[in-house]
């Protein structure tokens, strides 16, 4: 049964690998195209693994049995290195890994990789970790959200506070970050055009997202009410923005 999996999981796998060495580099999406495949030559390698391990185990105690010497030696061998090589992708997955181990089914972290979850210190390192990597998974998703279609503008993206929200971080050196979490705090107390905040304080719109993000953002709205120019909001949301730049009292106008 070992062999066999063994057999299957290298045909797949290699069409798998020249499938990629063909496609991959016109396919943005690849790896979750093949995401059924790969699913299936993971659930193969696991059972080549179980099998191997339960195999060679039994015929060392079939054919050693009555020499026990012999058996306490190849057994001990045999463990050392099953154990010692199970212990160390264990710990490989749960260090690099440890958002994808997290959430691995009871039965595969408990039956393959057991050894991260025989300690709650271990336990709790792991969920510390797992939050740190859905943090920065999350950054990347928001940083590459344009990969597949570069020709996503702010106006397409954005509801007109969703807009506002995206030049201030912008502004403050945040490009990279994602505001849709304060945009749906706004939201949810029904929040939903930027005339409605214009009567906000700093500290009302510091309930709904960073200190520094709220200044900008009561800033923003500030100088919009100052020009007529930037008076033409609406539904279609700010159609420019105002910078300050610290040469003076001067400001410059971006569109």
């Amino acid at each position: 049964m070992a062999i066999t999996a063994n057999l299957f999981m290298a045909m797949f796998a290699s069409f798998l690998w020249l499938m990629s060495i063909l496609f991959s580099g016109t396919h943005q999406n690849w790896v979750f195209g093949c995401r059924h495949l790969l699913v299936i030559c993971h659930t193969l390698l696991c059972c080549v693994l179980v099998l191997t391990v339960a195999g060679v185990g039994v015929g060392i105690l079939t054919k050693l049995a009555p020499n026990w010497p012999e058996l306490v030696v190849a057994m001990a061998f045999f463990l050392i290195i099953a154990v010692s090589g199970i212990y160390q992708c264990s710990v490989l997955i749960a260090t690099q890994l440890p958002l994808e181990y997290y959430h691995f089914p009871l039965w595969f972290k408990w039956g393959i990789l057991p050894f991260p979850m025989l300690s709650k210190k271990s336990r709790d390192k792991i969920r510390a970790g797992a939050h740190q990597r859905a943090k920065e998974l999350k950054a990347r998703a928001f940083k590459e959200r344009t990969v597949l279609d570069p020709s996503v503008s702010l106006k397409d993206s954005f509801s007109p506070i969703g807009r506002l929200l995206r030049v201030a971080a912008d502004n403050i050196g945040k490009k990279d970050h994602d505001i849709s979490q304060y945009e749906a705090r706004l939201e949810k107390d029904w929040y939903t055009k930027t005339e409605e905040l214009k009567s906000m304080t700093v500290d009302v719109l510091a309930r709904y997202m960073p200190r520094r993000m709220a200044d900008e953002v009561h800033r923003t709205l500030a100088l919009e009410l100052e020009s007529p120019t930037l008076n033409e909001t609406g539904a279609g949301g700010l159609r420019m923005m105002a910078k300050r730049e610290s040469v003076g009292s001067r400001l410059i106008w971006y569109k």
